[in-house]
């Protein structure tokens, strides 16, 4: 390959690793057939939300001023045994895959690879004042949730197979019955994170989009990278 030509591509990747950040939020829908408490079934649309990195170090903060827009469903499913909007898996009987797979939630990560929420998953994530209250039927206008403890690392990024292998923390899910997924494209928000205690905080604003493809993914992993070997 010309040198020029690599030692540009070597330029564009330091460049990009320079501002190693929350690069934009994505989001993933599907649909399920959950359990629920007592052994009912129900069909859900599903659309979980992640915030995407290119820095392995990146430990989300909050999300503040999230509008859904005209068109997001009016209210949202959640299973017997997780009502409200803060995660809240109790264990024991409680543990049922319609909680685990299929409640809506918010947080600021504290989830596992799979993006189930076991006994304990998010916990430490608060409402602000704008999302309405734990037990709204949807967020409310300019809805925002944040890490109500901040010596954890709830929010710290990692590689998810949902988006593509690529770094990130899932923020929600957003599940309604009996429908279609709900469409969260172009649903506006910002965020706040650093990179660990003691470090300072970045703002940022982010319409979310369809997952990146996996070369794009890929490029951003490798700007990490070099952005971490150029700052050891």
């Amino acid at each position: 390959m010309n040198k020029a030509l690599l030692a540009g591509i070597g330029t564009a990747v330091l460049t990009t690793a320079a501002s190693a950040e929350i690069t934009g939020a994505v989001a993933v829908s599907y649909s399920k057939t959950v359990e629920d408490f007592g052994g009912a079934s129900t069909n859900l649309g599903i659309t979980d939300i992640y915030l995407t990195s290119n820095d392995a170090a990146d430990v989300a903060l909050n999300v503040f001023d999230m509008n859904l827009g005209s068109a997001a469903p009016a209210s949202y499913w959640q299973s017997a045994t997780g009502a409200g909007w803060l995660p809240n898996n109790l264990g024991s009987i409680f543990d049922t895959q319609a909680l685990r797979e299929g409640d809506s939630f918010v947080t600021i990560g504290g989830f596992g690879a799979d993006g189930f929420q076991g006994p304990g998953a998010g916990q430490g994530t608060g409402l602000d004042p704008n999302f309405g209250g734990n037990s709204a039927s949807a967020p409310g206008a300019l809805a925002g949730w944040f890490n109500s403890s901040p010596p954890n690392v709830n929010g710290s990024v990692q590689a998810l197979d949902a988006i593509g292998g690529g770094l990130g923390v899932l923020i929600g899910r957003f599940s309604v019955a009996n429908s279609d997924a709900p469409d969260m494209i172009g649903t506006d928000m910002s965020v706040t994170w650093n990179q660990g205690l003691g470090t300072g905080g970045q703002q940022g604003s982010f319409s979310v989009a369809a997952v990146p493809a996996p070369g794009a993914l890929a490029l951003m992993g490798l700007a990490g990278l070099a952005g971490r070997r150029r700052r050891g």
